[in-house]
């Protein structure tokens, strides 16, 4: 085999193997969702009116047989310099509400009046607890731009 032969069986071998990994990154990377323990699935979605009211939604779906409790932390944070954010006063211990939920499924809103214009990212954190083993940590975020 010549220089030029291996040179291009190689670099044919790198474009195969990159093409592999791409594929199957994509293929499964939008299809897999975690597996729970005390839930099948919490989200969070925020929007910011004209005014400056934030209404944050939260959802989440469990089983009567299964679910038993969630703890739900949530916080604001503010976008500075294009990268950094900053926890918006909201006039509670450690600027974040804690709320506790004693049912399987719950959805409820909650609003809070924006200081001033710019990004605003909103962050829920469920602690799902239940017969399902340990409790379900479920990290969600949101941003809006008032």
């Amino acid at each position: 085999m010549t220089k030029h032969t291996k040179k291009l069986l190689s670099f044919t071998l790198i474009i195969c193997m990159l093409t592999a990994a791409i594929s199957s990154t994509n293929f499964y990377g939008s299809n897999i969702m975690p597996r729970y323990n005390n839930v099948s699935n919490a989200s969070l979605y925020t929007t910011a009116a004209d005014n400056g009211l934030l209404t944050i939604q939260y959802d989440y779906i469990g089983s009567a047989n299964i679910t038993t409790k969630a703890v739900i932390t949530t916080y604001i944070e503010k976008q500075h310099l294009g990268f950094l954010w900053l926890r918006v006063d909201i006039d509670t211990s450690n600027n974040e509400w804690v709320h506790t939920v004693n049912k399987a499924q719950y959805n409820g809103t909650r609003t809070f009046w924006l200081p001033s214009k710019g990004t605003y990212r909103t962050t829920v954190i469920y602690e799902i607890s239940g017969t399902g083993g340990a409790t379900d940590t479920i990290t969600c975020q949101h941003t809006v731009t008032y």
